[in-house]
């Protein structure tokens, strides 16, 4: 499934064939990183819509919580740069967050700090959430199930997950919602490979042996990979990012800062529809 580089006489890596990685039926989803935020909000509910309107597959929102235990989109503990008020979110009621709008840039917007909730109903039968939870607490968890579970979202929510030992507890809560656990390292991946339940694993970008390519291709699980950061950068410096992702491994996901460029760039490779 993933494939090593070889290399050369040059002592360079050589990039493997990519007919060696990908089926011409083959297919990788664009996961946008909290919305498009080159133009609105990281996020923010206009940032979800623009992924939506621009046919993008995921848009990865992370979850935090209110005061009154409210689950709401934000990345930080601390609303100081998102809104320019330094405050932890965990000390504010759902209700008192329409008192921090959100900035964009140094601009103060007309946008607030969603709830789930009001994801879940703009993202219904739309667009699949990532939800990015930044408390790994069952009962937090539990809350953003019910939620799930209230708008029949089953189906279209990944919900990421660090704590591989909730893994079984949080599957219980909701058999249907898939988890999508996050293993950088073989000792990880070889845990996460014991559960039969799951179908899906966000993995490192490195290439891998053919041993650990077949582990993967027999259980069949989809691998989400990050472009952010390295490879992301790599694109935006016009050096190939998204193109070297893709050689480095067969994904069947990526999340990107830049989803509109790698949705674009899928399809002249006849990756994408």
């Amino acid at each position: 499934m993933l494939m090593l580089f070889t290399v050369s006489g040059s002592g360079e890596l050589d990039y493997p064939k990519r007919a060696n990685l990908y089926n011409p039926t083959d297919k990788i989803l664009v996961a946008a990183h909290r919305g498009i935020h080159s133009l609105y909000p990281e996020n923010s509910i206009p940032a979800i819509e623009e992924c939506i309107r621009k046919g993008i597959d995921i848009v990865e929102i992370d979850i935090r919580e209110t005061k009154d235990k409210v689950p709401v989109l934000m990345h930080d503990a601390s609303l100081q740069r998102t809104t320019n008020n330094n405050i932890k979110i965990a000390d504010l009621d759902n209700e008192e967050l329409k008192n921090y709008p959100l900035l964009f840039g140094d601009e103060t917007t007309e946008y607030t700090i969603p709830s789930l909730e009001q994801a879940l109903q703009v993202a219904k039968n739309r667009i699949i959430l990532n939800l990015d939870y930044k408390l790994d607490d069952l009962k937090a968890l539990k809350r953003a199930y019910d939620l799930i579970a209230k708008y029949e979202m089953e189906k279209w929510v990944i919900v990421t997950l660090n704590d591989l030992d909730l893994i079984p507890e949080l599957y219980k809560l909701n058999p249907e919602i898939r988890i999508m656990p996050v293993a950088f390292s073989w000792l990880k991946i070889n845990k996460i490979i014991d559960h039969e339940f799951l179908d899906i694993i966000q993995v490192y970008h490195r290439p891998y042996s053919n041993y650990r390519i077949h582990q993967l291709e027999k259980k069949e699980l989809d691998i989400w990979v990050n472009a952010l950061r390295k490879y992301d950068k790599m694109e935006k410096a016009g050096d190939n990012g998204f193109e070297k992702l893709i050689y480095i491994k067969k994904v069947d996901m990526i999340q990107t800062d830049y989803p509109e460029e790698l949705l674009g760039f899928l399809r002249e490779k006849g990756l994408h529809d």
